[in-house]
């Protein structure tokens, strides 16, 4: 009775350690794996997870955010393991980190405009931390294809000026951090206050008790904070 309990409970650990990845990849139903050709002869991957009840003749608000667009890659914390539950286009990509970032991100939104019906032509840029930084360069570059940039948590390591400054005049900045998150946090304040002091709209939404990996905002709640950006 022993080795039998002790089997099946072998068992068990093994079934719960292998269903961690597959029935991961069995809630991406409505899941695109995707390549764009790219100008340099290039391939670019991406990944694109459509709503559950996904109608092509809808616009959809649509977020642009960090991944390798690969089947084994797990989707981003804030909506991993069901993006497509939240009436969302949400699309996973690498081309912020080319060394041409800019070119790879407007030739991939052109494919996506073209392929996909996103609201008003225009997308949500998401960075998480470190990453946040090819993300506020390109969707500053490319502001006027942009809703919104947003940091979770993340902030632009230069803020725009010049001809940058000009660029964003009509986009929206959105820092979301914890208030535990001293160094995030900080920095999210100075960016904030500077873009508004420049007369541009940006959003600072702290979360109470927050850490770095904002685990409060998991799922529905980040779309909710979405949402105010659009």
């Amino acid at each position: 009775m022993k080795n039998t309990f002790g089997k099946f409970t072998i068992t068990l650990v093994l079934a719960a350690f292998f269903c961690t990845g597959a029935c991961a990849q069995n809630q991406l139903t409505n899941s695109r794996f995707e390549t764009v050709s790219l100008k340099n002869g290039k391939k670019l991957k991406y990944a694109i997870h459509l709503p559950n009840d996904y109608d092509p003749a809808r616009a959809y608000p649509t977020i642009i955010g960090p991944g390798d667009g690969l089947r084994e890659d797990s989707p981003s914390y804030y909506w991993h393991g069901r993006p497509s539950d939240f009436g969302w286009l949400i699309v996973e990509t690498p081309a912020h980190f080319a060394a041409d970032g800019v070119s790879q991100m407007s030739q991939l939104l052109d494919h996506l405009n073209e392929h996909y019906n996103v609201e008003e032509d225009k997308f949500h840029m998401v960075g998480f931390s470190a990453n946040s930084a090819n993300s506020f360069k390109v969707g500053i570059a490319l502001a006027d294809r942009f809703h919104s940039l947003v940091g979770v948590a993340g902030f632009p390591r230069q803020n725009p000026v010049g001809e940058d400054l000009v660029r964003v005049k009509h986009t929206r900045f959105y820092f979301i951090v914890g208030d535990r998150d001293q160094y995030w946090m900080n920095a999210s304040e100075k960016s904030h206050a500077y873009l508004q002091s420049q007369g541009i709209s940006s959003t600072l939404k702290i979360i109470k008790n927050g850490g770095h990996v904002l685990k409060e905002i998991d799922g529905q709640p980040f779309i909710d904070l979405m949402e105010a950006m659009r």
